[in-house]
């Protein structure tokens, strides 16, 4: 039987899938890992996720790192606190990553008893088209501002095809007057579906548009037996609880 781990780790997956073949990049696959290489210098995207404790390739888990290494990329770890063993340990001091966050993983069993949002004058649509495709990218970058990850994360975009996005994955934006302030993600897997990227702009924080967006993400899922997944800083977790998110996991995060 598949654990509440697995399930946000399989989930986590299926984003990388998506998000490093929309930018042609090269997504290796094994059984006990997954590497998302897109090309691009950003360890926003550039992401080694491990899937067992156990390293059964050295030799080519090391390859794969070293193609970053080689071309200077920056790249990041997620890993399951669950997993941190000696091996995955050794391996990440040997490359010189240092944690840099830990997230709590989080399910809900399901979307059956979840209420309708309340509207505070957001108007949330499904990202469609270009126009829109930009004030999504907008409000991402926004929370990258003054950092040298934010020029690596445009010139991500600027190799972005929305084309090659799966049905699977929707995005969307929640504007105010034509503004767009806050943005969500929802991605459907086999087992589960999971949320990512719910962004708020710096100077509409605090207003409620992140749950309003959150609570619409919840809505959109049309099979409603099936568990959500999620991962969430200390300061959002609890934001999440209130709709009966329940702690599964940790994630450790190395840079």
């Amino acid at each position: 039987m598949i654990t509440n781990q697995q399930l946000v780790i399989n989930n986590f997956e299926e984003k990388l899938k998506a998000f490093t073949h929309v930018v042609s990049g090269e997504l290796i696959k094994e059984e006990d890992y997954v590497i998302a290489n897109t090309e691009v210098p950003t360890n926003t995207f550039n992401i080694l996720l491990p899937k067992s404790p156990n390293i059964k390739n050295t030799v080519k888990i090391r390859h794969g790192i070293d193609n970053f290494s080689y071309k200077e990329y920056p790249f990041s770890i997620w890993i399951d606190a669950q997993y941190l063993n000696d091996d995955w340990k050794n391996l990440i001091q040997e490359y010189g990553l240092k944690e840099a966050e830990r997230n709590v993983m989080m399910k809900l069993e399901n979307t059956l008893y979840v209420g309708q949002r309340n509207s505070l004058q957001l108007v949330i649509t499904n990202v469609k088209n270009n126009e829109d495709l930009l004030k999504y990218i907008e409000v991402f970058l926004s929370l990258f501002e003054g950092t040298p990850e934010k020029e690596a994360l445009e010139s991500y975009f600027n190799k972005f095809s929305q084309i090659k996005l799966g049905s699977e994955v929707q995005m969307f934006i929640g504007c105010i007057d034509e503004m767009a302030v806050t943005t969500g993600l929802l991605i459907e897997s086999k087992d589960s579906y999971g949320i990512y990227d719910v962004m708020t702009k710096e100077t509409f924080r605090g207003k409620g548009y992140g749950s309003e967006m959150f609570q619409f993400l919840l809505n959109q899922t049309k099979d409603k037996q099936k568990p959500v997944v999620l991962q969430a800083s200390d300061d959002g977790k609890n934001i999440y609880k209130r709709f009966g998110f329940v702690d599964v996991g940790e994630m450790v995060v190395f840079e």
